[in-house]
Parts: C-alpha cells; structure tokens; sequence
C-alpha cells in the first residue's frame, strides 16, 4: 500500500530523520535528529516496538531499504489503529521542534501543495528545514484528514448526517455516531472502543461503498460554489481518497473542501476529473464558467505569503526604478532588499521567472527570518538604501558617525536582523476580492478598512435596501478588518443577515485565510470610497505587478556597475555587487566585485 506519490518517499539519510524525528515526536529519544541510525536510535526504536508491536523488526541493524517497510507499517496503522491514531495526531499536533514536526509528517506519509486546492499534481515533500511556513502547516492538515478516524467521521457525516468535524480525533461525539451507527445496522457493540472501530470500518468497507459513492455524488453536484470551502466537500475527499487507497491507487488528493480555486479550474479539478471516475464517482458536468479566473503571482519568494505584497501606489512607485533595471537584464539581480522611506520599512523587490514582472515585498520582524536563506547564500542584493538604512541603525548610538561598507552592512543585517526590523508592524498586509465574474483583485487590508470607515453610517447608505441592516453588518465588518490588521487574532467574521448570497449577488473577501461573502451592493459602494480617496487601489485582475509610474525613485542613480569578469551568477555575501552613483558625501564605498549586466 502506498503511502505517498512515488517521488516523495524519502531515501538515505532523509529517510533516517524522518524515523528519528517520528521516534522523537513519539515519546522515543533517538539522541538527535542527525541522520545516522546509531546505537541510541535503534534503542529509541526498539522502545517504541515494545508500545508498537507492528513496527518491522529491524534486528540488529538498519539497513535504508528497511526505512520503505517502516513508514509503510505507519501508514497502514494510521487508518486501523485507533490507539495509534490518537498518539500520532496529538504528538504532531503539540510538537514544537519544527524539525521534529517535519519529520514525523513525512514518515507519516505527509505530503503538501504550495498553493490550496485539491490536485495532487505538483505535491512537494515537507523539507526537514526547521522553518515552519506552508507546506508544514498543509502537510498537518493533510496527514490528520487522510487517518482512518477522519474517514470514519467524513463516512458518518455522508451516510447519517452525523455533523462531526473530520478532525482525525476519537472523541466522545465520534465514538457515540459510531455506536449509533452500528446499532442502526445490527453490528455487535462490545465496548472496545478499537475492537467496535475495526467493525464498523469493516461493515463500511463491505456494505456501503455504494451509499458512499452515492453520497459523494449528491455532494459534490450539490457544490455548485466550486472555489469556496465546504465542509461536505472536505467529507466527499476524505471518503474519495479512501476509496482509491481500497483500490491501491496512488492518485489521493489533498483534501481542503474545494473544487477549484485561483490556480485550479474545473477542467483540471482532481477530484472531479481523477479521484471521481477512477473511484466510480460519476458527477454531472460542471457548467461552463462565466470568466476565467485571474491566477495569483507565481511562486513567492522564500516563502513570503501573498498576505506581505505591496501594492500601495506610493511605494511602488518609489522601487519602480529598482524594477525596471531588473528588467533590463536577465543577469540583474533577481531579489533585492531595499529600504522604502514611504512604508518606513524594508522591502524586496522581486523579479517572477515566469512572468518578468518584479513584486514588491513588505520585510518586517514578523517574515524577516524566512528570507534569511537567501542572505546567506548571498542570492539577496542589497540596495544603496538598505546599506544606508542598516548604517543609520549602527550609527545610531554612536556619538562619531562611521562609514560602513557594503560587505560590513550585509554582515550586521545577516547577523541579526530583528534588530534593524524591530517594532515593524504589517501595516502593508494585503487582501483578495473575489468578485462575481471570476476575477481576483489585491489591494491594502487598511484601503478595505478606511473605505469601511467611510460607509459605517446608515445615511451612507440612504437608498439601499435596507440602510440599518447594511450599517450594522458594515461596523462589524469593520471591526474584525481591523482585528486582522491589528494581528489580534480570533477575529469573527460578520455574516449578512439580509438573504441567501451566492455568486450572483456577492463578492468573497479574504480575511486571515478565511474567505467573507459580502453583498455586492455592500462592496459597490465601499469600493466607491477605496477608489475615491485610497492610494493604490485599482481595478483589473492581479495588480501587484510594479507599473511603471511617474514620480521620484527610491535611488534615480542606482546603476550596477557592470564587471566584465564577473559572472552572471548570483555572488556570495563577500562578494556582494557594488551601485555607482551613490552620493559621496554619505560615505566613500570600497569597490566590489559586480554582476555582469548585458543589457
């Protein structure tokens, strides 16, 4: 049986930190996540054989080819063994050695897209990086929905509306669907709790694949909201997927209770076009759709979430000149970290490989450690206004001002940046409209806030149709906009009390990853505001993309200098490119080897 897609088992010493990290996170002292299966792992191992008799004996050895066997037995426990199940979820839920997490998800057959939606195309392994950002937090979220638990509870909820969460967790509301369940059909409850499992997983497996196509069927017809979140969708994918495992099909999607969304059309839905005909789902087809949806940028670098893209007009209008001499050359700097005086804070300006277009980045004490690869291996260039700023910083203290040089700047930032990012707040976070034809806009979470503000009143609203009700929802709105900003957490997002909203009469807006219906009435007229008096949003699909405006640059003279015996190669932090025309009287730089540019 298969735990994973084929490319993404790990091998050699990968595969040894995964059994380590899963010891670990167990229970089980390995004596270090380090990738050498020595005398204190085997001994963690054993211990951990004594509690989990169906982990392979590996007798006085390792052997890497055994590593396959070990993830495979826990594999196939996380779907039968109702004791397992229940260590396993509650270890990686409370794990807080990140590279312990990351481990034990992979040995747990974990596995996880960059961006959401239900394909398996493009399924990345979890590196064991010890940096917790996006395919940790899905790789969690996947390997608890494909335990035998959440199938259970997604199987109750299809055939007997039973309304549990599919959490992977054997609670109390779980075990009592369970038991009602079986004392419906006439199945043998003994009190065991893992023995009274196996017979219900049994029966369901035997008699009620059939309902549960059926089920999946009037589920996934039903969902005619393909790109929003539906929990009875979450259940048809957790049913599918345990249907193809039956099957031995190595075609699992990852289950996140949607259809489609920004990247994923119908045409390439993996649960409509793969896991249902091969599981014997046959769904009706999906009517055409009205517009095509506009994709979000490409891969962000370094893991930056969409959430720390600039696109207030003022500061892109500030990098624009960084931007354009990206641009020009294909050996020009593809990441560079610049100082905007208008955001008061750092930013990185990047280049796509795919499109050409350059994406300005908010780099705050909250993100700044997730580009901290990139300075080391030296692919991030410093901008003239980031040594300035990191020299101001060094300076401030010091009652004789000194001249730092490029190289020194790098250093200290590298070193330790929380302190030149200290007290920085995510005034820039942005957000996603998506309205009725399909198209998705970006702007400044504080625009949407400010044009809120503008329209809290129920005369704002005279003419409506219903002013109070729209006030009320409004502030409310408001409110939690704010609470997202503010980084309070828990925000509770209003919900429209005026009538049934679809995609007809309403826009969907992104709020800390959970996506808001707001009447179409409600945005026209707040959006009104946003255009009116914010200062960068605008309409049209992505707008992150650096525009080419007039107005002051960030540096008018930021050239590099070209080196003919440089080479196109992004250059170590010693060797870090030098920028004419920097004003002298800042301070004399020494010269630097540069990138060749061939413009």
């Amino acid at each position: 049986m298969k735990t994973r897609p084929d490319q993404l088992m790990p091998e050699g010493v990968e595969a040894v930190k995964a059994v380590q990290s899963f010891l670990d996170t167990m229970g089980f002292n390995p004596g270090g996540v380090d990738g050498d299966f020595g005398e204190n792992t085997m001994a963690a191992y054993n211990a951990a054989r004594e509690q989990y008799t169906f982990l392979p004996d590996l007798g006085d050895s390792f052997e890497s080819s055994e590593a396959e066997a070990i993830f495979n037995s826990i594999d196939e426990n996380l779907q039968r063994n109702l004791s397992f199940q229940r260590d396993y979820v509650s270890a990686v839920e409370s794990e807080t050695n990140v590279t312990a997490l990351q481990g034990s998800l992979v040995a747990g057959g974990a596995w996880a897209n960059r961006h959401l939606g239900d394909r398996i195309s493009e399924a990345e392994a979890i590196e064991m990086d010890g940096e917790r950002g996006i395919l940790t937090d899905r790789g969690l979220r996947n390997v608890t929905s494909m335990t035998g638990i959440a199938t259970m509870q997604s199987s109750l909820n299809l055939l007997n509306g039973a309304g549990l969460e599919a959490d992977g967790k054997f609670g109390p509301l779980t075990e009592a669907a369970m038991n009602g369940y079986a004392t419906k059909r006439n199945i043998p409850i003994t009190g065991d709790a893992q023995e009274d499992f196996n017979s219900v997983f049994t029966y369901m497996q035997t008699n009620e694949l059939d309902n549960l196509r059926e089920a999946a069927v009037g589920v996934l017809n039903g969902d005619t909201d393909y790109s929003a979140v539906d929990a009875s969708t979450l259940d048809a994918q957790i049913v599918m997927n345990s249907l193809a495992r039956q099957q031995g099909l190595d075609i699992r999607t990852a289950p996140d209770g949607l259809q489609t969304d920004s990247r994923i059309t119908v045409e390439n839905s993996h649960t409509r076009n793969v896991i249902a005909p091969a599981t014997g789902v046959q769904l009706n087809a999906a009517p055409p759709a009205a517009a095509p949806v506009v994709a979000e940028v490409d891969e962000n670098p370094y893991g930056l979430a969409n959430e720390f893209i600039v696109t207030r007009a003022k500061i892109v209008n500030e990098v624009s000149d960084i931007a354009a001499r990206q641009a020009a050359s294909e050996q020009a700097p593809q990441n560079i970290l610049a100082y905007s005086d208008e955001a008061n804070a750092y930013v990185l300006v990047s280049r796509s490989e795919v499109t050409g277009e350059s994406t300005v980045f908010q780099i705050t004490d909250t993100n700044v450690s997730q580009i901290m690869s990139g300075l080391d291996d030296g692919s991030i260039v410093f901008h003239p206004s980031a040594d300035d700023r990191i020299e101001r910083t060094l300076n401030r203290d010091n009652y004789r001002p000194q001249d730092y040089s490029p190289a020194q700047t790098r250093a200290a930032f590298t070193g330790d940046p929380d302190s030149f990012t200290t007290d920085t707040k995510e005034q820039y976070m942005t957000t996603t409209v998506r309205l009725p034809d399909g198209t998705v806009n970006r702007f400044q979470l504080d625009d949407l806030h400010d044009g809120l503000d503008m329209m809290d009143s129920k005369h704002d609203w005279e003419g409506s149709s219903d002013p109070h009700a729209i006030r009320d929802y409004v502030n409310e709105l408001k409110h939690a906009v704010r609470d997202v900003r503010e980084e309070r957490g828990g925000f509770e997002a209003p919900q429209w009390k005026g009538g049934p909203l679809d995609n007809t009469n309403s826009v969907v807006i992104t709020l800390e990853g959970q996506e808001v219906r707001m009447p179409l009435e409600v945005w026209n007229g707040v959006e009104g505001k946003m255009q009116q008096w914010e200062r960068g949003y605008s309409e049209g699909g992505n707008n992150s993309a650096i525009k080419q405006e007039e107005g002051p640059s960030l540096r008018d003279n930021f050239t590099p200098q070209a080196d003919p015996a440089a080479t196109p190669q992004m250059p170590a932090p010693d060797t870090q490119p030098a920028y004419a025309g920097v004003d002298p009287s800042l301070r004399e730089r020494q010269p630097q080897p540069a990138l060749e540019l061939n413009a």
